[in-house]
């Protein structure tokens, strides 16, 4: 049999599976049922546990750095001391994001990009946790942050861009009421989530578990 008709099949059924994977499976929007514990912070997204790091003096010491990175640079929120939970999705998640609490919406930044590098591993879609605090992209990229004021204290999420881009939708807006796993944005590429919590926060997940949005409980405040 001649060569080309024999690639062409396996290249349609490549070309089926991105189709699916891109216009299909990115969009569904499975039914959440968050947990009814007020003082439980529900994961923003699905995906991986990358990192749980404590914010001193408003900054995360990364082992694979010289310096300490800021947590207002990485969050866009005033955060002196702290938690801060990082999440990969990836193309096989959900897409949407999910309100972590039930607060007010105080604070809506975005920050844009001129250049968006690279945030992964190879690893990540093996399932495999990598560390992406020390990597370019997660303090240069593209990225949007809603801090939203508890009862117990402020909770941000920030969505940050892998090399595509962010190109998210987000659906609140400063001084918005948000109740807890109600829909928080969705995000067209995926890409890294950070959540930011108060110093009294206990977190509950551990790197390499594997959470869902709006029902998995990330901490207890």
């Amino acid at each position: 049999m001649p060569r080309l008709p024999r690639l062409i099949l396996p290249l349609a059924a490549l070309g089926a599976a991105v189709w699916y994977v891109r216009g299909v499976r990115r969009y569904r929007d499975p039914i959440r049922i968050p947990p009814q514990d007020a003082g439980a912070v529900l994961s923003p997204a699905d995906g991986l546990v990358c990192f749980v790091r404590r914010i001193e003096n408003g900054e995360v010491r990364v082992e694979t750095l010289a310096a300490p990175l800021g947590a207002r640079d990485l969050t866009g929120a005033d955060v002196r001391e702290g938690w801060l939970v990082g999440l990969h999705v990836g193309p096989l998640d959900v897409h949407f994001a999910y309100v972590p609490v039930s607060g007010t919406a105080t604070g809506v930044e975005h920050l844009g990009s001129r250049l968006n590098a690279p945030l992964g591993s190879p690893g990540l879609l093996l399932g495999l946790p990598a560390d992406l605090l020390g990597t370019r992209g997660a303090v240069e990229n593209e990225r949007h942050t809603t801090t939203l004021t508890a009862a117990n204290g402020d909770v941000s999420v920030t969505f940050v861009a892998g090399a595509g881009g962010l190109n998210a939708t987000t659906y609140l807006r400063r001084g918005d009421e948000a109740r807890a796993g109600h829909k928080l944005a969705f995000l067209g590429e995926g890409g890294l989530v950070l959540l930011t919590l108060p110093a009294g926060a206990t977190p509950q997940v551990s790197v390499g578990d594997r959470v869902t949005g709006a029902e998995t409980v990330l901490a207890r405040l």
